[in-house]
């Protein structure tokens, strides 16, 4: 299972992204926490639905998290049909996320 965290940036010193449908990246880790992909996000320039777009972009890499700050109605409901569980982090590094992440500290965000 792989963990997707919402990304400004291309590594883990980047910052978690402020919104995660229009996010510019996913960083794709191991469930070690190794970074085995950046993954531009396609769905930045969608009219409309990016958030289940996103969903579907992490979903086929085979992401079974999501770190992300806040999430819409669309990606709740996309994330809950792939099955995917997502926490909750804003105002820090993806490093410092995840590490929140593995520490079990991060808040789970209920899809319905």
């Amino acid at each position: 299972m792989k963990i997707a965290i919402a990304s400004e940036g291309q590594t883990l010193e980047s910052m978690v992204a402020e919104r995660f449908g229009r996010c510019p990246f996913f960083l794709l880790l191991s469930e070690e926490g190794e970074l085995e992909e950046s993954l531009s996000n396609e769905a930045t320039q969608a009219a409309h639905g990016a958030g289940g777009m996103a969903v579907q972009s992490i979903a086929a890499k085979g992401a079974g998290v999501l770190i992300a700050p806040r999430l819409g109605p669309n990606a709740t409901m996309a994330l809950k049909d792939s099955g995917i569980r997502a926490f909750e982090a804003n105002g820090c590094s993806c490093q410092e996320a995840l590490e929140n992440y593995r520490k079990g500290s991060l808040k789970e965000i209920p899809l319905g």
